[in-house]
């Protein structure tokens, strides 16, 4: 069977994605996260959040910014470029959890939030953030697994560092491509709601 191509696509012909593709859901979510980065002492990091409140509350890891959490220095750089400082309002090293505020900011988009435990595995997720630095990245993949153990805080080998606090978690596994800059970035479900 002959196709014909009677030239290239019109501009914007493939503008619309299907309801719940990536691209979509990158598109609502993209707004909504944040670079973080940090300074405190000798100490720098970098890192992802989620705005979770207009007036420029974003929740974020424990570890993207302890070094920060003894008067250091955090720096949020928004979608659109625009950057504001921020300081931590709360922290669980238990839990690898945090909630940073931005100063001078409001009428900001919080993220929705979902329902973590009505994950099943194979569904649909996308991760968002600011992976080795680069802003904005999106990844896909689905869940791997649910209520795996994860040790959080702690010492001696653990992946978020120097808390003398330490947990074990049930975490979601996935395979979305997650590096070093993820951190504190939202894992999304395909409507665009946070679940991790």
């Amino acid at each position: 069977d002959e196709t014909t191509v009677s030239g290239p696509p019109t501009k914007g012909s493939n503008a619309q994605a299907p309801a719940g593709g990536v691209a979509e859901v990158a598109k609502k979510v993209l707004p909504r996260v944040v670079s973080i980065s940090t300074q405190g002492g000798t100490a720098e990091g970098e890192g992802s959040g989620v705005v979770i409140s207009s007036s420029g509350r974003i929740l974020t890891n424990n570890h993207v910014v302890a070094s920060a959490k003894q008067g250091g220095d955090v720096t949020v750089t928004f979608h659109g470029g625009k950057r504001a400082t921020a300081e931590v309002v709360g922290t669980d090293p238990s839990s690898d959890l945090a909630v940073i505020e931005a100063s001078g900011v409001s009428g900001l988009q919080p993220a929705s939030l979902g329902d973590s435990d009505a994950l099943q595995v194979g569904a649909p997720v996308v991760a968002i953030g600011s992976p080795l630095g680069l802003s904005g990245t999106v990844t896909s993949g689905i869940v791997s697994a649910v209520n795996r153990p994860v040790r959080t805080g702690g010492s001696g080998g653990n992946p978020f560092g120097g808390e003398q606090q330490s947990a074990v978690i049930d975490a979601i596994q996935t395979d979305a491509a997650v590096n070093p800059g993820n951190s504190g970035g939202p894992l999304v479900d395909a409507n665009g709601r946070v679940v991790g």
